[in-house]
């Protein structure tokens, strides 16, 4: 579970964000004026029907958000889940979230 601090509590577009695509999930960041990392997470229905699977989905990526904390200061991070995430394991989503956030 992510701290309260590094929650986003609304989702906003920032003016300089920048987007980068993986087939698992779009991630869009953008600076804040904090020292801390803030991070949103969405999971629409289109995924699944199932809410079980949604969260199932939401806690794969807290995790694999929570190895990269600290590596990442500054910055909102929006990440959008796409399909194929839902029946990927914790191992494979972290790979490919560090090779989106080592750009």
């Amino acid at each position: 579970m992510l701290k309260r601090e590094n929650r986003l509590s609304k989702i906003i577009r920032g003016i300089g964000e920048k987007k980068y695509f993986s087939p698992l999930f779009q991630v869009r960041v953008s600076e804040n004026k904090e020292s801390t990392s803030r991070f949103g997470f969405v999971v629409s229905k289109k995924i699944d029907k199932r809410a079980v699977v949604r969260n199932r989905t939401k806690r794969v990526l807290r995790s694999a958000v929570g190895i990269f904390l600290n590596s990442l200061k500054g910055k909102e991070i929006i990440i959008i889940a796409k399909k194929d995430l839902s029946f990927k394991e914790k191992d494979e989503v972290v790979k490919e979230l560090g090779n989106i956030l080592n750009k």
